[in-house]
């Protein structure tokens, strides 16, 4: 049995718990949608409409495939997320006084400390193919207080903001006191907690200090681990927060789970199974845009990136902890629960693939488990870092690259097609 060690053990046991047990331009919507006929221009896509009632109606039972999804999948990694982000609290709290007493345990806390950042992170990767309700309100604003990536992370504001934590005012002005949550998302969240805990360089990111920043890299070590440890832990905080109000944004009579399997019913805002299901599947697209394009086309050279348009290795995801196999992981692992029903409750696994199977869809089904099995493996085969394999072994990331667009070609087409689903505005002019 090869041993994964490119893969943190905390990641492998957080996605084995989770998980429970450029494509072609020619996509348009589900051409069983009413009035579709799948006569258009390939090369034009359709711009999405409204999903409305196929014109074919379905013996398949869409109500208990959205209730499966939203009880047994949707539900689950919510409240896992929420557990992980409580534990990460607690335990960046532990490092925190360890680190400031200097005691002889600083160094295993800090540790631990990570290790509930690796946590939180991929279960935080499960949450991301799930973007649904909550985390789609108000600009995304609660999933990106979380996490804010690709727009975050630039670690200049990161660097300020745990000085402005550390003195409680911003830039020395006592009329503005330090607020995490009146701070914009790119300087907090799992991305400011990683540079805090993974960063080994002490020294500030920022080309020009201010005022508030000048004196930062003439302190000792010491006290810039500690400075860091804190803001940590009230981002850590602010996280657990931003979670609690997704949760009250989902649950309850009135919450969005409701929304979805009351679908057709008075009260709900979804008029049928059907639409509700398509507001499920938009969550399958971030495969396209984000993890083919952005965390894997973007490092390959395939897109403008941060090196113009050559391999750029630093352009990763979760590039300092190194982390980035394990978000990738993460969200195939999530693609697959969501398409198979395999959540919480193995006596239940209405998926997509069901639905398929009752559309005369199974050739559909296999090349879309048969791809994410292949993206997976070619995921695992890699050795050492993602960072470190863009540019040394460019051909196996690569191949991880092709194994996951080869599952979003049927997403785009096939899938939506035969299941009269409707492709999401983000996804219709999709890059190849």
């Amino acid at each position: 049995m090869r041993v994964l060690t490119p893969l943190s053990a905390v990641a492998v046991a957080v996605t084995l718990l989770l998980s429970g047990c450029g494509e072609s331009s020619s996509s348009t919507a589900g051409s069983e949608f009413a009035g579709g006929n799948g006569t258009t221009n390939p090369t034009t896509p359709t711009t999405p409409t409204t999903p409305t009632t196929p014109t074919t109606p379905t013996s398949f039972d869409e109500a208990a495939l959205v209730a499966n999804l939203v009880n047994n999948v949707l539900t689950p990694t919510l409240t896992q997320f929420d557990q992980f982000a409580r534990a990460q609290q607690t335990q960046i709290a532990e490092y925190c006084v360890a680190e400031k007493a200097q005691s002889d345990t600083a160094s295993e806390l800090h540790d631990k400390a990570k290790d509930s950042w690796r946590a939180a992170m991929a279960g935080w990767q499960y949450v991301e193919l799930m973007q649904v309700g909550p985390l789609l309100e108000n600009g995304k604003a609660l999933k990106s207080n979380i996490y804010s990536w690709p727009a975050g992370g630039a670690l200049c504001s990161i660097d300020q903001d745990i000085v402005y934590h550390e003195d409680g005012v911003i830039n020395g002005d006592p009329s503005k006191p330090y607020d995490i949550k009146a701070r914009t998302s790119d300087r907090k969240g799992l991305i400011a907690i990683e540079h805090a805990l993974f960063n080994t360089n002490y020294d500030h990111s920022c080309s020009f200090a201010n005022e508030a920043l000048a004196p930062w890299n003439s302190r000792t070590v010491e006290e810039r681990k500690v400075a860091r440890c804190e803001f940590a832990h009230t981002a850590a905080g602010d996280i657990v927060v931003n979670s609690t109000a997704i949760l009250a944004r989902w649950q309850g009579d009135n919450g969005f789970a409701n929304q979805l399997i009351n679908a057709g019913s008075s009260g709900s805002q979804f008029d049928s199974a059907h639409t509700a299901l398509n507001e499920i599947s938009k969550a399958l697209f971030y495969m396209t845009k984000e993890l083919k394009d952005q965390k894997l086309g973007e490092p390959l050279g395939l897109f403008t990136n941060s090196c113009g348009s050559n391999i750029c290795p630093q352009d990763v995801e979760s590039d300092i902890s190194e982390h980035s196999k394990e978000n990738l992981l993460a969200n195939i692992r999530a693609f697959r629960q969501i398409f198979t029903g395999e959540g919480s409750n193995a006596d239940n696994t209405l998926g997509f693939d069901d639905f398929l199977d009752a559309e005369q869809g199974s050739d559909v089904k296999q090349r879309m488990l048969t791809g994410l099995n292949e993206a997976e493996a070619a995921l695992l085969a890699i050795d050492g870092s993602l960072k470190d394999t863009v540019e040394n072994n460019t051909a196996a990331v690569t191949e991880v690259h092709d194994k996951v667009k080869n599952v979003t070609d049927e997403l785009k087409n096939d899938f939506i097609n035969k299941l009269a689903l409707e492709l999401p505005q983000t996804s219709a002019g999709d890059n190849d």
